[in-house]
């Protein structure tokens, strides 16, 4: 239950009274029907449910809420679902849009948001069209974006004419809005795979932003922030888990102000640099904060925050414990100094449950070196809650012996080392799968790890394959990543090629000049079909192939 006095905080305790209360579905069967039915200043007020439709304000200053609004009881959140999985028309696919010039009185409160696409529309300062929003679009509007649950929405589609997509969770542009204790989670764009902030003066708070992928354009995996002459606050979130494949994998300052203070930003990843926090180092002013990179400013830590199990809470030995801004107007509910992270300062309270853990290992294990011969895969949690490794268990079990492996990973923690030994004493290739148990529900369980000792002697060069070979490829079958190994031995140029069982060809792997020696190629068929698949090796006159097994 909330104290009543955190929605105060929101301005509504007060109001509620005056309104005309919309009550769906007992008044209305959708929510959209409840809101062309209300004027300014009404709510509606929406029952707990699953609700399949994509939802606009058209320009309506009115809240509209689950019951949460009523009683504060945090578990009506989960259970009040707006799905935009099928939205009229697929340009339209944001659950949710307040476009039309709504004004600070608008609200969005106690929600899970999910299942939408974004929308395809002009943007006003370039003239270019772009995808956006795939859970909420906001547009020359400020509304109040609070306590919702926005997760698994997507602003990735390219369709013709458009530049780009981007705000997986929420884009608002050219707006002053306050965005307060949501958790935004598992959503994905093309650049701010959580949020987008467009010439926007936003105001975020007690927010959660973790799991959200994408930046292959732009940069931000969790945060996007873009548009000079514009400031961002940013005040006790907890920014954890976001991957980009440009820089910033937590926040991408793009262009304009972030003042940011009481941040937790940690255990993000950038395949560009700037893992944490990306941007104009001159626009970004960054106090008080938990942050796993080196950033100037006033009383940041760089710690490990000490979560615990579930939800992202701190431990009380966690170094962000009144670790945040000494003035008292920022002080935590209960009075004391400010926490860093969401559940620091006057807004801060509990969420609903929401953690999962996030296991990411290497793609094979195979550079087993020393005397004896030993390897390490370094186990990463990316997720909001503990991983735990229930046991390991190689395939074959022939040749290779667990020396360590960690029982659990804290979140969100990479590098952690299992170690494996090898019996092999030199100059043999020897293959097997090692099934990973753990607590990861969203991918295959067990994990298979592919386990290869290529037997370079300890001393000494390997030696080159006497003949040509293309090797059973492992894991087979698999789930999406399976390695294709083969020998060459002379330098030839080779290809590598994958079709159907109807010989139509669905990838080309490899096509280039190699050097005498073994290789090897990972296939990622995570877009492809369950099924039968066959990979074909080219060397010269020498040609072979091997059968696949997709299994998903």
């Amino acid at each position: 239950m909330y104290p009543f006095a955190i929605l105060s905080l929101i301005f509504l305790s007060a109001n509620l009274t005056l309104a005309v209360m919309h009550r769906v579905p007992a008044d209305f069967t959708t929510i959209q029907s409840a809101i062309l039915a209300a004027t300014h200043g009404d709510t509606v007020l929406v029952a707990e449910g699953t609700y399949v439709e994509n939802i606009d304000f058209r320009a309506r200053n009115i809240v509209v809420a689950s019951e949460f609004l009523l009683d504060g009881a945090i578990e009506h959140v989960p259970l009040t679902i707006i799905d935009g999985s099928q939205p009229e028309h697929a340009d339209t696919g944001s659950v949710v849009r307040i476009i039309g010039g709504e004004d600070s009185t608008a609200a969005l409160i106690g929600f899970t948001i999910t299942g939408g696409t974004g929308t395809k529309f002009r943007d006003q300062s370039d003239n270019l069209f772009y995808v956006e929003g795939g859970g909420i679009l906001i547009e020359n509007s400020d509304p109040l974006i609070a306590y919702n649950y926005i997760r698994n929405n997507a602003a990735t589609r390219r369709p013709q004419g458009a530049q780009s997509a981007g705000g997986g969770a929420l884009r608002y542009g050219y707006c002053a809005p306050r965005i307060y204790n949501n958790v935004v989670v598992e959503n994905e764009g093309r650049y701010g795979g959580g949020i987008v902030s467009f010439f926007a003066d936003g105001d975020l708070r007690n927010n959660v932003i973790a799991n959200n992928d994408g930046g292959q354009d732009y940069g931000g995996g969790g945060l996007w922030i873009g548009g000079a002459g514009h400031s961002t606050t940013l005040r006790n979130n907890t920014i954890v888990g976001n991957t980009s494949t440009l820089t910033g994998g937590g926040i991408r300052l793009y262009a304009g102000v972030l003042n940011a203070e009481g941040n937790i930003v940690w255990g993000n990843q950038s395949a560009a640099g700037f893992d944490q926090v990306g941007g104009v180092n001159t626009n970004l002013h960054f106090d008080y904060g938990c942050v796993s990179q080196d950033l100037t400013g006033v009383g940041n830590i760089n710690a490990y925050p000490d979560f615990l199990e579930q939800n992202l809470r701190l431990a009380p030995t966690s170094p962000c414990i009144d670790a945040g801004n000494p003035d008292a107007a920022g002080n935590d509910p209960d009075e004391t100094r400010n926490d860093l992270g969401c559940y620091g300062g006057p807004g801060a309270t509990w969420f609903f449950p929401f953690s999962i853990p996030r296991i990411v290992l290497p793609d094979a294990v195979y550079q087993f070196i020393g005397d004896p011969r030993n390897a390490t895969a370094a186990i990463s949690n990316y997720g909001t809650a503990t991983l735990v490794l229930d046991s390991l268990r190689f395939v074959d079990g022939s040749w290779f012996n667990i020396l360590f492996f960690p029982e659990f990973v804290l979140p969100p923690v990479s590098g952690t080392d299992l170690i494996i030994a090898s019996e092999n004493g030199g100059g043999v290739t020897l293959y097997d799968t090692l099934l990973v148990y753990h607590n990861d529900p969203s991918v295959p369980n067990p994990w298979p790890l592919p386990i290869r000792d290529e037997g370079t002697p300890i001393h000494g060069e390997a030696p080159l394959p006497l003949d040509f070979a293309l090797h059973p490829a492992f894991p087979n079958p698999f789930n999406p990543l399976t390695t294709i190994s083969f020998d060459l031995p002379t330098d030839q140029f080779v290809s590598l090629t994958v079709s159907d069982l109807q010989g139509r060809k669905v990838a080309d792997l490899l096509s280039e000049r190699l050097a005498a020696g073994t290789h090897q190629f990972t296939w990622n068929a995570a877009g492809m079909a369950s099924g039968t698949y066959f990979a074909t090796l080219r060397a010269g006159k020498w040609s072979e192939h091997t059968k696949l097994v997709l299994l998903k």
